[in-house]
């Protein structure tokens, strides 16, 4: 009977605490339709750091940079749109080794928004707010860097 009494309240309190969850997550941009260019940067996973790079670090040090100047004008540009509005972070507040950024721009070259990746994908920093990262940003920054960088 305690058992089964632990197990509704456990239920119960992941449902309470679930949407609350959600709720914490931040979205990537509230306006996507203002992005005009993007920049990918990307420092390899196989060339070892004395410590891990920071978003600020990666920017300074990183070995390939794909720029796309007029995104709205491309093939991406439709798939890119759908990412934007798929991506949030779950804030942590624990730090990454920063691999990937994707950097945001708008047409006056003001930066909008901006994602840095670790290793693969799943933890970083985004618009400043360190955790876990959803949507398929890094896989899109990835495959455009495939063939180029490794």
């Amino acid at each position: 009977m305690k058992n089964a009494f632990a197990l509704v309240l456990i239920l119960l309190a992941s449902a309470i605490l679930s949407p609350a969850q959600k709720e914490t997550a931040k979205r990537l941009s509230d306006a996507p339709e203002r992005v005009q260019r993007v920049e990918i940067l990307y420092f390899p996973e196989r060339i070892l750091v004395r410590a891990a790079l920071s978003p600020e670090r990666l920017e300074q040090g990183y070995q390939y940079k794909l720029e796309i100047k007029n995104v709205r004008e491309t093939l991406e540009w439709q798939r890119l749109l759908a990412l934007i509005r798929e991506t949030s972070v779950e804030p942590s507040g624990r730090g990454c080794d920063h691999r990937t950024a994707v950097l945001l721009f708008d047409q006056n070259g003001q930066r909008i928004a901006s994602v840095y990746f670790e290793r693969f994908g799943r933890g970083g920093t985004m618009n400043g707010e360190s955790g876990t990262i959803t949507g398929g940003m890094y896989h899109w920054a990835k495959s455009l860097l495939k063939g180029v960088a490794e």
